[in-house]
């Protein structure tokens, strides 16, 4: 399961899609010259859309406020599909995975605004314990469900992980994404794939709510604390006084429900040197992020 190729595919059918939405009028587009007077806002696949739009309602709050215009939220499909949403214009800000941010910079002009620091926040692999599976040393050729393609704790950190065990993550294990955080729990829960490459917290969290069980199914291997567990983007062009709002409101402001979403302890306004690590990563796993940029 490479990753270049999957990226390729995804951007180019999230296109398509936004092509065809266009085609049929679907909403107001500021790349057609307008100007929102309700700013969209995009949530990454995680949770049932019912349940992540309550989830990050303190961090689009924070966004209403900087911004002192209503939001509409826009649940969607992938990491990428939000970055061919935000080019298009259909999206103006969005809260976004670390890793790929570089690369929404260089395919879509996106600005990264404010980044959550701070969260105890690394990337884990969860298997069932009736598989055998003790360590990551015991993963090669088993059944594997990621995040998706754009996910850094559910994709691009376990994979360097595999890499760093001397597991190739595209020939020796049998990979597949799960389109979101608890979709990749359930599958392992059903039976359909050995282990969950996934966020500690959202573990934890399937844990804690009695969703999946503890016992049955845990960690046998974890990464490093990963620094940035959320970044707030911006599209290209966006006003930079509603951007510079956004970054008061999530620096200044009321921030503590939205620092609890993310289990961070700060926002603070990014800066290029906050993506390095994952600009690291992306050439140790051969994610040339210029070359995908360019697809």
């Amino acid at each position: 399961m490479s990753n270049s190729p999957r990226l390729r595919r995804a951007l180019a059918a999230a296109t398509c899609a936004l092509t065809v939405c266009g085609a049929a009028a679907c909403g107001d587009s500021a790349a057609n010259g307008g100007a929102h007077a309700v700013l969209k806002v995009g949530l990454p696949p995680s949770e049932a859309n019912a349940d992540l739009q309550a989830k990050f309602a303190p961090i689009t709050d924070l966004i209403a406020t900087g911004s002192g215009k209503p939001v509409e939220v826009k649940p969607t499909s992938d990491y990428l599909s939000i970055v061919e949403a935000m080019r298009s214009g259909l999206i103006d800000v969005a809260a976004f995975s670390p890793f790929p941010t570089p690369l929404a910079e260089a395919v879509a002009g996106v600005t990264p605004l404010v980044v959550a620091k701070g969260a105890a926040y690394s990337s884990v692999f969860v298997c069932r314990t009736d598989t055998g599976i003790d360590s990551i040393d015991d993963l090669r050729g088993r059944k594997i469900a990621f995040v998706d393609a754009g996910s850094t704790s559910g994709n691009y950190i376990p994979k360097l992980l595999l890499k760093r065990a001397g597991i190739n993550p595209d020939t020796d294990i049998e990979g597949s994404y799960a389109g979101g955080h608890d979709t990749a729990q359930l599958a392992v829960k059903q039976g359909s794939v050995d282990c969950a490459a996934d966020a500690r917290t959202s573990y934890q969290t399937m844990v804690d709510k009695g969703v999946i069980d503890g016992s049955t199914q845990r960690v046998v291997a974890e990464s490093d604390p990963i620094p940035v567990s959320l970044v707030i983007i911006a599209r290209k062009d966006l006003d930079p006084a509603l951007e510079q709002g956004i970054v008061d409101s999530f620096v200044d402001g009321d921030n503590a429900a939205a620092l609890g979403v993310v289990k961070a302890t700060s926002f603070e306004k990014a800066t290029a040197a906050d993506f390095d690590l994952f600009r690291d990563a992306a050439s140790e796993l051969g994610v040339d992020l210029e070359e995908l940029s360019r697809k």
